[in-house]
């Protein structure tokens, strides 16, 4: 018996991901593709954060070290 799943998640009041598949496997694999996504993004953002705002960084560094 075919079926289509669709996975519809409210992560803010502007920011919904859907993921659509046709069984448990096809979804699980969208959802490791989204996490190697955020990561990414992440990855990005902290480089950008730090470029912005390097005295944060520095004091997070140092804050570290002890």
């Amino acid at each position: 018996m075919p079926a289509h799943i669709v996975l519809k998640v409210q992560i803010g009041p502007m920011v919904v991901i859907q993921i659509e598949g046709n069984n448990c496997r096809e979804i699980s694999e969208a959802l490791e593709g989204y996490e190697r996504l955020n990561k990414q993004i992440d990855g990005m953002c902290s480089s950008l954060a730090e470029n912005v705002y390097p005295e944060h960084a520095d004091a997070e560094q140092a804050g570290g070290e002890k």
